[in-house]
């Protein structure tokens, strides 16, 4: 209201546009039924409209008594079908078909009774990948636990005059359901890891079950407590209150995260230094966190509420003595502009860190290239590596001036850094503070290749010396990067150096191998073949693995709804008289 349609709508391609399309009629006739429902005194009816668009349908490759639905709660299967949802039994999906721009348009099925092949026309498909259970940690630390197959070995506490001993749960023994066996085989100087939810064998598979493991599993922890206090301070009640007291406190204190400052550093990027003493504790180079505000304590301007969705924001340092976590943010859509709004002393979520940290050789010689935010990561990993005495040259590129921040940190953590600014009007080199260092109007590629001719006057590190090739920034600055290498670039680089992406993929949960936004597609460079990796499990891929038309296409899957929300912020902010 109040804006120009047109103005409006040519921030959208024609992609975007179709799909800006089919939501306005979608809403505009849910809209029409409830004022038909209303002017009649009766509750919607949305039914008719879900069917006329496809409607909902569940597909299962076998019989739909065979589901774990139908096995463990049937009412489920007969809530579903109160709800006009379909069931499709025997439908063995074979794959994907793609419409002109790559979104879905259509899933090819077999018919498992009579291998008939179907062609179901679909725009919105939600796969349930199975229920196998999260021991991602295992992988990462080979060792730490017993394992039972698929999941964690579980052990059942028992307490034995005034200690406890691990009782291992064995099937045979002890039926499933009514032993909640709630801690895992790790124990260190009387300390124990307890598990619950889909991660326990027991209640594995079913929501209710996963929810009902807490309900059963907590006695056992809150005894496990008791009898450590107890024997920290034997025999007197108050001192153990006041013990239980002081780890209640040591936990408020250690857990929470709340804002310190928030600093522009750029017209685009904006720095929120956070207390978070155990986040930061387990901060390496190259790790990220997942942050978000808290709804309740968010700023509100009319009737919305400025909370925001779970974002992957990188450490650019952090200050462990302290508990303190610098996380740089680039505004590009509603949720990053909105850490700008944040205050100090609100308190907010960090989750982390996460990912894996970034491979630290050592005596080698080390490619960096930043791309915009891609620099901030560079900052800890730079520094790691001249500490663990590798030599490092530093292409950092910026589309404008107006983008640079914490130069002093980009030259930390480099030997030599050649700043690279996009060409435009009356654009010039970008002013050096140190000798060694060098300056070039052109993108990253061309500045790279300025410098392997020896266009910008010798040095000390040739390109020819490069072992080891770590680049961070937007997807299509990591696209050229990777045409480059085998391509302009080639010429200036040492044969057999090896290169990794360090990817910025579509996240979510950010837990590594859970919900599965962040799957990135790699193709093997010999053989041609597609696989798929979780990219919050581990950031840093080989170069010559990733594939980023795929990537460009995924971080796209939402751009209508960013787009909309950006311009809702927009109005709202300018309703308030702020940026």
């Amino acid at each position: 209201a109040g804006r120009d349609e047109a103005e409006l709508r040519a921030g959208f391609d024609a992609e975007e546009l179709a799909i800006l399309d089919e939501f306005l009629e979608h809403g505009r006739a849910i809209r029409a039924e409830r004022e038909r429902a209303e002017a009649a005194g009766e509750e919607p009816d949305f039914q008719p409209l879900i069917d006329s668009w496809g409607g909902v349908t569940l597909f299962y490759r076998k019989d739909i008594r065979q589901s774990p639905a139908y096995r463990q709660n049937h009412e489920e299967i007969n809530k579903a079908l109160e709800e006009g949802i379909g069931i499709a039994p025997e439908m063995n999906p074979l794959g994907a078909l793609a419409d002109e721009h790559g979104h879905l348009r259509a899933m090819r099925f077999e018919r498992t009774g009579t291998g008939e092949e179907l062609e179901v026309p679909l725009r919105c498909l939600c796969v349930a990948a199975g229920t196998s259970p999260n021991t991602i940690y295992e992988m990462e630390h080979p060792g730490t636990f017993t394992m039972d197959g698929k999941f964690f070995q579980r052990y059942e506490p028992r307490w034995q005059g005034g200690g406890v001993v691990l009782e291992a749960m064995d099937d045979a023994r002890w039926p499933k359901i009514g032993r909640p066996s709630p801690l895992t085989s790790y124990r260190k100087d009387g300390r124990y890891i307890s598990f619950y939810g889909d991660n326990h064998p027991v209640y594995a598979g079913n929501v209710v079950k996963a929810m009902a493991s807490a309900r059963d599993g907590y006695p056992a922890i809150v005894r496990l407590h008791e009898q450590h206090i107890r024997a920290a301070v034997p025999d007197d009640q108050p001192r153990r209150d006041a013990a239980l007291q002081a780890l209640f406190a040591q936990l408020d204190d250690q857990l929470p995260a709340t804002v310190i400052e928030v600093n522009r550093l750029a017209p685009a990027i904006v720095e929120v230094i956070a207390r978070a003493p155990l986040a930061a504790r387990s901060f390496q180079p190259g790790r990220f966190f997942r942050v978000q505000n808290f709804e309740t304590g968010a700023t509100q301007i009319g009737d919305t509420v400025l909370a925001t969705e779970g974002l992957a924001l990188t450490g650019a340092w952090v200050d462990k003595d302290a508990g303190l976590i610098s996380l740089i943010a680039l505004e590009m859509g509603s949720s990053s502009r909105i850490c700008a709004e944040w205050q100090p002393g609100q308190e907010i979520v960090v989750m982390g860190a996460t990912g894996a940290p970034t491979d630290i050789p050592t005596g080698k010689t080390v490619l960096l290239i930043g791309g915009g935010l891609g620099n901030a990561v560079l900052f800890s990993i730079g520094k790691a590596m001249r500490a663990a005495g590798n030599r490092v040259i530093y292409f950092a590129g910026y589309r404008d001036a107006g983008g640079l921040y914490k130069t002093g940190d980009v030259e930390e953590a480099s030997d030599i850094v050649v700043w690279a600014i996009d060409p435009g009007p009356g654009v010039g080199p970008l002013p050096t503070s140190r000798p060694q260092d060098r300056s070039c109007v052109g993108n990253i590629i061309e500045a790279i290749e300025c410098y392997g001719r020896g266009e910008l006057g010798p040095t000390d590190i040739a390109l020819a010396d490069v072992d080891h090739l770590i680049a961070i920034g937007s997807d299509r600055m990591m696209a050229a990067v990777q045409a480059a290498r085998h391509g302009r670039l080639q010429p200036f680089l040492k044969p057999g150096h090896t290169a990794i992406a360090s990817i910025n993929s579509p996240m979510q949960c950010m837990m590594k191998g859970v919900c599965a936004q962040c799957l990135c597609k790699h193709v093997d460079p010999d053989t041609g073949e597609p696989y798929f990796v979780y990219s919050c499990f581990n950031q840093d891929q080989d170069f010559d693995q990733v594939d980023f038309p795929n990537l460009n296409a995924r971080l796209r899957q939402n751009s209508v709804q960013e787009k909309l929300s950006d311009r809702w912020l927009d109005l709202l902010l300018e309703a308030r008289g702020g940026r």
